[in-house]
């Protein structure tokens, strides 16, 4: 057919030069919609095998591959879209549920996406799955690591020493004999309480005594306090000595954290990589001055010391020890060190913040306060103390914690394939086969924001109680997780949980208990992230999957004094 013909005679009052200039960008468009043609008919051919695999035998499937348009990308651009949740409720719109799995591309690398609870439990049981690659990662391009230091901090493809141990064995001891046993976890929850109530009196003076008052943001006033004290108690009191404005820095750090681990280049994002620069040069001059202190020789974490101010914990002098031991530069021991304190205030803090707004919210049931009050002053004791083991034991409280973290953990349990691997589905009848050389992820949010799991009230509503069973003897509510297995995995799961969740939580729990016995607040309105008024509660602040504890895009502006003794605390219609 000739370019004369009536069919393409309009292309002829085109000017060649054009035609010559546009012909790539409609190559690309065409190749772009096979792509799309392509992978759409084998997502619907892929799909129709694994729903018809529940009729059939046993026989394991692969998951259906989401369709998508550009290759190697793949759904790598819209997965990083920083609005919570949104992947997925497109993703949900026209893929069901039912299949248990599914496949993505992002950037290059074939990710198969859990959301199958049995699915889910089996893979965290599989104790030979490992994610070496991925924390090496977080470690370079999160933190800033270098990459032929970091594969010695880990000890990728290293047997074990003289003694017997290998480096990771080295590690997981480290983490359960200073984060898991109750005497490492103790000691870290007395001294961090004790700087807590510090900072608590301190804050009591400037209220003025008996009568004064005044108006804060309660999260910002939170984030400080909890801040210093989270890191006082871990890391030892020189470090906000020695660098004063870390607390600022860190929290700049921290909405970018997952900016450079995602890969974004620094001509696109310099205002990330320059954040990092700074708090790690902050970090590098703390480490340099506290190794000239002890003579780069940290305190025994073994011996009769539980704290002291150069390093703090025994948990961070085994640390450093380690660090020594595997020859890090001073920057890759400030890079981690930077790790471990983002795992542990980034989100420790922010889950304080979401129970104290849920627990004094206006809008929000009414009896709320009154009851966590209650359950609260049962375990104080009469110099003002807490008692720990109780206050972890309040079901009502315990329950409030972990609607929070159902509501607002985002995490992306992740497993590196190295052979193939084959799980149940739901109703164990159906095998989904996920093949070597691949990733597999679980995501929390699809566990625990799933409305068929969660309902009376709908998964996205705070609701304090959602943990609490009738006690069939006493009649007494109890705390209870029960039927949540591979639907609720806030702190991950199998061989990679996380090792501070047994401090993290005494931390949070202790933090909302000091702060309510000592003070009262009346709330005042609530704020955006710029301070202005807005008339609903906070939402979630842009950012992206797997953030851990989701930061909010607000506050509650609250009246906040010393609290009398059998004082009650004030709302608006009081």
């Amino acid at each position: 057919m000739s370019l004369k013909t009536p069919l393409f005679r309009p292309l002829n009052t085109i000017p060649r030069s054009v035609l010559i200039a546009v012909a790539p960008f409609i190559v690309v468009a065409v190749i772009l919609t096979i792509i799309r043609l392509y992978t759409t008919v084998r997502y619907r051919s892929a799909l129709s095998d694994h729903a018809s695999a529940r009729d059939k035998s046993s026989k394991a499937s692969t998951p259906p591959a989401i369709p998508y348009t550009i290759p190697f990308l793949g759904h790598a651009n819209a997965f990083l879209a920083p609005r919570p949740g949104e992947f997925w409720a497109n993703l949900f719109r026209f893929h069901p549920r039912k299949s248990g799995a599914c496949t993505l591309l992002l950037g290059g690398n074939i990710t198969h996406i859990l959301f199958s609870p049995s699915a889910v439990q089996a893979l965290f049981k599989n104790r030979g799955l490992a994610r070496d690659g991925f924390n090496l990662q977080i470690a370079v391009k999160g933190l800033g690591v270098d990459h032929k230091e970091g594969l010695r901090y880990f000890g990728l493809g290293e047997g074990a020493d003289h003694t017997g141990v290998t480096p990771v064995a080295q590690q997981e001891h480290m983490n359960h004999k200073y984060l898991l046993e109750r005497k490492g976890v103790n000691e870290l929850t007395a001294e961090f309480t004790r700087v807590l109530v510090d900072e608590v009196a301190s804050e009591l003076k400037g209220t003025g005594g008996e009568g004064g008052d005044r108006e804060v943001g309660l999260y910002a006033w939170l984030q400080d306090r909890m801040f210093n004290a989270s890191t006082t108690a871990f890391m030892g009191s020189r470090l906000l000595e020695t660098y004063p404005y870390f607390r600022k820095d860190f929290f700049d750090f921290d909405r970018y954290m997952l900016t450079m681990f995602f890969g974004l280049p620094k001509w696109l994002k310099p205002t990330a990589y320059n954040i990092r620069e700074n708090v790690l040069s902050g970090l590098v001059e703390w480490q340099q001055k506290m190794q000239e202190e002890c003579n780069s020789d940290p305190t025994d974490p073994d011996g009769e010391v539980d704290w002291e101010p150069v390093f703090g914990s025994r948990a961070n002098r085994a640390k450093q020890r380690y660090y020594a031991s595997r020859g890090m530069s001073n920057r890759s021991r400030a890079a981690l060190d930077l790790g471990f304190l983002f795992g542990l205030s980034s989100n420790a803090i922010p889950a304080t913040g979401w129970m104290l707004l849920h627990i004094l919210d206006p809008k929000g049931d009414k009896s709320l306060l009154d009851r966590v009050m209650q359950e609260l002053e049962s375990i104080q004791r009469d110099d003002g103390t807490l008692d720990i083991p109780k206050l972890v034991a309040l079901p009502l409280l315990h329950s409030v914690f972990h609607e929070v973290l159902r509501l607002y953990v985002d995490l992306l349990v992740t497993r590196e394939l190295k052979e193939d691997l084959t799980l149940p589905l739901d109703d164990g009848k159906r095998q989904v086969l996920l093949e070597k050389d691949s990733v597999v992820m679980a995501p929390s949010w699809l566990g625990q924001r799933d409305e068929t799991s969660w309902e009376n009230p709908p998964a996205h509503q705070f609701f304090a109680e959602r943990f609490l069973q009738t006690d069939s003897v006493t009649g007494k509510p109890v705390f209870s997780t029960s039927g949540t297995n591979g639907k609720f995995f806030p702190f991950g799961g199998g061989k990679t949980i996380c090792p501070g969740r047994v401090f993290a939580k005494q931390e949070v729990l202790a933090s909302v208990a000091l702060v309510l016995l000592a003070f009262d607040f009346e709330p005042v309105g609530f704020v955006d992230e710029q301070g202005r008024s807005r008339k609903d509660f906070p939402g979630l602040r842009q950012t992206y999957s797997g953030s851990g504890v989701l930061a909010m895009d607000g506050d509650m502006r609250v009246r906040i004094k010393k609290r009398n003794s059998g004082s009650r605390h004030k709302t608006p219609s009081d």
